[in-house]
């Protein structure tokens, strides 16, 4: 088995790596809600009706790609801003390593990198050779607390993005990496490495890491029920009949 230090660039301090490690869940698991259609909103009343987890709304992050769908476990890394402007950091050889690339190396295949920018709008943390990274690396997705840029490059390798925006400049002498594999918020929603993600042009769902057998098994519930009502609906000649034939009954929106 390859070392998987063998992933890492070496350009990150030790000290910022949290942990190089993620508690896995059965990927069964994951394959099952895959399946699940309207998958973010399936989750997002699953989490509610729990009691557990975060979304946050589509227009919050978009996708590059409307059509692009992921389920993944996530991986994490946190910027902070740079004091000083772009010339003196510069100078000084400030903001020259992002992170994105050891950011990776810790995914294994599927996993989803997540990236909180501390609020930034102004310094794109992917562009088209991070994203070629992640690609290289099997990275199913980045979700980007932040904006982006090279947004037709990005689309054009595939990789699934979704971000608050583009902007042309980079974080280079803007942002620097604080630490990976820690606790992040992502535009409101805590996660913390090992939480599965869910994301689709609705929006982000965050299930935490310990309730994912249970939200898998609540969304299956739920979808059969909602296939009931569908056949219900379609069965119905007129309004009038399903109306009666539903009377009393909770339905899903």
């Amino acid at each position: 088995m390859t070392d998987p230090r063998d992933r890492l660039t070496g350009r990150v301090a030790d000290t910022l790596f949290r942990t190089q490690t993620i508690p896995r869940v059965d990927p069964t698991l994951l394959d099952r809600l895959r399946v699940v259609p309207d998958t973010s909103s399936a989750v997002a009343d699953a989490l509610d009706e729990l009691g557990i987890g975060g979304c946050v709304p589509g227009a919050r992050l978009r996708p590059l790609e409307p059509h692009h769908v992921v389920v993944g476990q996530s991986v994490t890394l946190r910027y902070r801003r740079l004091d000083g402007d772009v010339s003196s950091n510069r100078e000084a050889g400030r903001g020259r390593v992002f992170g994105d690339r050891d950011l990776y190396g810790l995914a294994r295949p599927g996993d989803v990198a997540v990236m909180d920018c501390g609020g930034s709008t102004d310094a794109a943390v992917v562009g088209a050779l991070s994203a070629r990274w992640a690609r290289k690396a099997g990275v199913a997705a980045c979700l980007v607390d932040g904006p982006v840029r090279d947004s037709s490059s990005i689309c054009e390798q595939g990789l699934a993005v979704w971000s608050r925006g583009s902007v042309p400049q980079a974080a280079r002498y803007r942002l620097e990496a604080a630490e990976l594999n820690g606790p992040v918020d992502l535009a409101g929603a805590p996660v913390r490495p090992g939480d599965v993600v869910v994301a689709d042009r609705d929006g982000v769902a965050v299930i935490p890491f310990d309730a994912v057998d249970e939200v898998v098994a609540f969304c299956e519930h739920a979808h059969a029920e909602e296939e009931a009502v569908i056949a219900t609906i379609d069965d119905s000649e007129t309004l009038e009949e399903l109306v009666a034939r539903t009377s009393g009954r909770e339905t899903p929106a």
